[in-house]
């Protein structure tokens, strides 16, 4: 690409600047698709949709299209040796496959990935439980202090 707009091959840089566009393009309408797939299992799970699963999606395009744009500088130099933007492909087309991937993963499978998550928490606590115990007890004997010492406050009061 720069090597045609070094040599004012416009048409070149036109043609390698619109197939890229479309790469680019191509892994935008793959996050927006995700995105309304993930609405919509959410939505059957009966699950809040929040802000931090929008957040998820922003920080994914910014990683993206950061990944996106190092592919074209691989092109931008690779182009004096190969004619088509080959890295924005390959890039674009995994970028693309995760996506297309994370779209026709099941519900069930995110509910099994959370549950395993969860038996792990668990078996954590009862690993620890002895300190965990304490800890409740300690917690217990302090409210119980604190609902004393209210207790005699309100009445000193009267």
């Amino acid at each position: 690409m720069i090597h045609s707009l070094l040599r004012g091959d416009y048409t070149t840089v036109r043609i390698d600047a619109l197939i890229i566009g479309i790469m680019w393009l191509l892994v935008a309408c793959a996050i927006v698709l995700d995105l309304f797939s993930g609405v919509r299992k959410a939505k059957e799970r009966g699950e809040m949709r929040t802000s931090y699963g929008f957040k998820q999606t922003v920080n994914k395009v910014v990683l993206y299209y950061a990944f996106m744009l190092f592919a074209l500088m691989f092109d931008c130099i690779g182009m004096f040796f190969y004619p088509l933007p080959i890295v924005t492909f390959v890039c674009a087309a995994f970028l693309i496959f995760i996506e297309g991937k994370s779209v026709f993963e099941k519900a069930h499978d995110k509910d099994k990935r959370k549950f395993a998550k969860s038996v792990e928490e668990l078996s954590v606590l009862f690993e620890n439980k002895d300190d965990l115990i304490k800890g409740l007890a300690e917690l217990i004997k302090q409210k119980q202090r604190e609902a004393e010492n209210g207790d005699k406050e309100s009445t000193s009061r009267l």
